[in-house]
């Protein structure tokens, strides 16, 4: 004959968050009854995917935002660099403006690609001028 030590006698046992979710279905089954549990769950399913599609639309709302905030600083940095290179920006579109640069950018000046650069966001000090007009050309993505 074996005899149980208290120790076995414990593990055996449910600890304390065990027993709140016992003790919470015997909630449930007395206060809506075996019956009505199936269309409580039911209402539970579809309340929960109403929150993941709500969640999913403001994550795709966000991203929108994000993106739309996104092309506006492009267009920021496209019309600085244009005005850097003494391109005129108005009545033109982006891509207009972003051809205009990397064909101008080869013949600008040092002074200009540097400031066309820096309106871009690919200048870095001690970089020659064409590796500067390289980078230009392909953070334009033309």
């Amino acid at each position: 004959m074996s005899v149980i030590s208290p120790g076995d006698l414990t593990a055996q046992l449910p600890g304390g968050f065990e027993w709140i979710i016992i003790l919470i279905i015997i909630a449930v089954l007395l206060l809506f009854g075996p019956q009505k549990l199936p269309e409580l769950a039911r209402g539970l399913g579809r309340a929960l995917g109403e929150f993941r599609r709500g969640k999913m639309e403001i994550e795709r709302q966000i991203s929108d935002e994000i993106n739309a905030m996104d092309v506006k600083d492009m267009r920021s940095r496209v019309e600085k660099a244009a005005g850097a290179l003494a391109i005129p920006t108005s009545g033109r579109s982006e891509l207009q403006l972003k051809l205009d640069i990397a064909r101008a950018v080869d013949k600008a000046g040092d002074d200009q690609v540097i400031a066309a650069a820096q309106a871009v966001g690919v200048y870095s000090s001690g970089a020659d001028m064409q590796r500067l007009r390289e980078q230009i050309i392909k953070a334009l993505n033309v």
